[in-house]
C-alpha cells in the first residue's frame, strides 16, 4: 500500500521531470533564469562542483543545455565532447560560443542511443538531469561507452540547504528528502553492472550529493 509521504514523493519526482521537458525544449531560453532563481544563485556553483569528482581522460558530458559547463570544461582545455537532443539547447549553445569566440565539440543525439563507439569515454558527467537519466536505455549506453575504469558523475539529484528558508522552500521539491530517490536509483544501475556511490560536497551553505557510477567489476 502506498503511504502518503511515497505518493508525495512520486508526484514530485514527474513535477520536476515535467518542468525540465518543458525548460529543455520549448522554454529552453529561460533555462538558465529559472536555474538560478530555484537554486537561490548557486546554480552554476553545483555545476563547478561535479568536477572535482571525474577521474583523468576524457569526458563526455550528456544534456549539456544552455552550456555553461561545457563552455567551463572547454576554457579549461579538458578534452571534452557534449551529447544533447535538444535543438533549441544547441541555439542557446551556438549563441554563447560565438559571443566568446570558443568553439566546442558536441553533436545532437540522446542519452539511450549514444553517436559513439564502446569504451570510448573516460567519464560521462550530467548536471540536473531530466527523466532520461533512470531510463533503462541510458545507463545500458553509459555501461557501453565508458572504459573500463571510467566512471559517470551526476550533479542534481538532491541538495540540502543549512540555512532554514531555502530548506524549507526545497523541501517542496525533495519532500521527505532526496534519499529514496537515490537508493532507487543506485537500484536501477545495479541492473546494468554498474556500482553507485554517493559522495557529498559540503560548503558552509550546502550539502551536494554527488553521485558516481563505475563499472562492477565483480559482475
Amino acid at each position: 500500500m502506498r503511504t502518503k509521504g511515497s505518493f508525495l514523493r512520486q508526484w514530485a519526482l514527474s513535477m520536476y521531470f515535467w518542468a525540465a521537458e518543458l525548460l529543455y525544449h520549448p522554454f529552453a531560453w529561460m533555462y538558465d533564469f529559472v536555474a538560478w532563481l530555484v537554486s537561490f544563485g548557486y546554480w552554476s556553483r553545483w555545476r563547478i562542483d561535479a568536477l572535482y569528482y571525474l577521474g583523468e581522460g576524457n569526458i563526455l558530458e550528456v544534456g549539456f543545455g544552455t552550456g555553461e559547463l561545457l563552455i567551463e570544461m572547454t576554457s579549461r582545455g579538458l578534452d571534452v565532447t557534449g551529447v544533447e537532443l535538444s535543438p533549441q539547447m544547441h541555439r542557446v549553445v551556438s549563441r554563447k560560443l560565438q559571443r566568446l569566440r570558443l568553439s566546442a565539440r558536441r553533436v545532437r543525439g540522446q542519452a539511450g542511443a549514444m553517436p559513439f563507439p564502446s569504451a570510448c569515454f573516460d567519464n560521462i558527467i550530467a548536471t540536473f538531469p531530466s527523466n532520461y537519466i533512470m531510463q533503462e536505455q541510458t545507463l545500458q549506453e553509459v555501461h557501453r561507452v565508458l572504459t573500463v575504469n571510467g566512471r559517470l558523475v551526476i550533479v542534481g539529484m538532491g541538495v540540502a540547504f543549512k540555512h532554514a528558508l531555502p530548506r524549507r522552500l526545497m523541501g517542496w521539491v525533495f519532500p521527505g528528502g532526496y534519499e529514496d530517490w537515490l537508493a532507487l536509483f543506485s537500484t536501477q544501475a545495479a541492473c546494468f553492472c554498474l556500482k553507485a556511490r554517493v559522495m557529498v560536497h559540503e560548503t558552509q551553505a550546502y550539502a551536494l550529493p554527488v553521485v558516481i557510477l563505475e563499472q562492477d567489476h565483480d559482475q
